[in-house]
């Protein structure tokens, strides 16, 4: 499957069918022991089933919980240090895009993208020091993306998977592998809206050198990861990214776990 879009929604689709799967394995075990039907013959099983829903949900409502509390503090962070006139400037540049841009009092490095039903850019003054205006708008470009492809939701949605469905060893790969092409697809869309490679390719070198910038947990980053894969990509663009997944052995895990604990309930 060389198509890497193609092979990107065949894995998240299996993702999504196998945790169908689990989730209703585990209403049936919540349905068999309201029911009292045969508790004293899986106990053990039932009781590891409670811990794994249990967890679960805590996770979920931890995680939200989490988010809305970041969103909302980064983004009155954001508002209260924000220049005014280079925000501005920024907006009526690409007034066309219809998404705001934020730039922010900063010397570190900040690119990223904020908010889940009207997503917003977030950049530092430090950029403007950094970059010349064609990487800048490399960089926009880049966010834009991210922007309008609603990836702050859905990078959430894996963070939330993660955490509430980490124990099964197929979560991580699939995830790690979405993640990975998720930044190379908004490279590839700023370097097709600009005609070359070169702006990008000089933002990520640049970037390269500092490390590792800082970051909040409430947005999309620009610097979020891949960048060995991000610079391959940038320096050989008509050589084929190669994005390893090793999920045979995931997969393989998974679905015997899984088929014991379907026989378990079944017992």
């Amino acid at each position: 499957m060389s198509n890497p879009a193609v092979k990107l929604r065949s894995m998240l689709a299996l993702l999504f069918v196998f945790l169908i799967v689990v989730v209703v394995q585990m209403g049936v075990f919540i349905v068999e022991q309201v029911g009292e039907k045969s508790l004293p013959d899986a106990f053990l099983l039932f009781a590891l089933a409670d811990v794994a829903i249990g967890y679960a949900g805590v996770r979920i409502v931890w995680r939200c919980l989490k988010q809305a509390y970041l969103s909302r503090k980064w983004l009155k962070h954001f508002r209260a240090n924000r220049h005014a006139k280079l925000s501005k400037r920024l907006n009526a540049k690409y007034r066309d895009w219809g998404t705001e841009i934020i730039v922010i009092r900063d010397d570190a490095f900040v690119a990223l993208t904020l908010g889940m039903l009207r997503p917003k850019i977030v950049l530092s003054t430090a950029l403007f020091e950094m970059f010349d205006d064609k990487e800048l708008e490399a960089v926009l470009l880049h966010e834009r993306y991210h922007c309008r492809n609603h990836d702050g939701p859905k990078m959430f949605l894996s963070a939330l998977l993660a955490d509430a469905f980490g124990y099964w060893p197929l979560i991580h790969p699939i995830l790690r592998y979405y993640r990975t092409w998720k930044e190379l697809f908004a490279d590839r869309y700023a370097i097709r809206e600009m005609g070359t490679e070169l702006y990008l390719g000089s933002v990520l070198l640049k970037l390269s050198k500092l490390g590792h910038p800082s970051r909040n947990e409430a947005g999309v980053h620009f610097a979020d990861a891949a960048m060995n894969y991000r610079m391959m990509q940038v320096l050989e663009p008509d050589r084929p990214v190669k994005v390893p997944t090793a999920l045979l052995r995931p997969l393989l895990a998974s679905c015997s776990l899984l088929l014991l604990l379907m026989l378990g309930g079944d017992s």
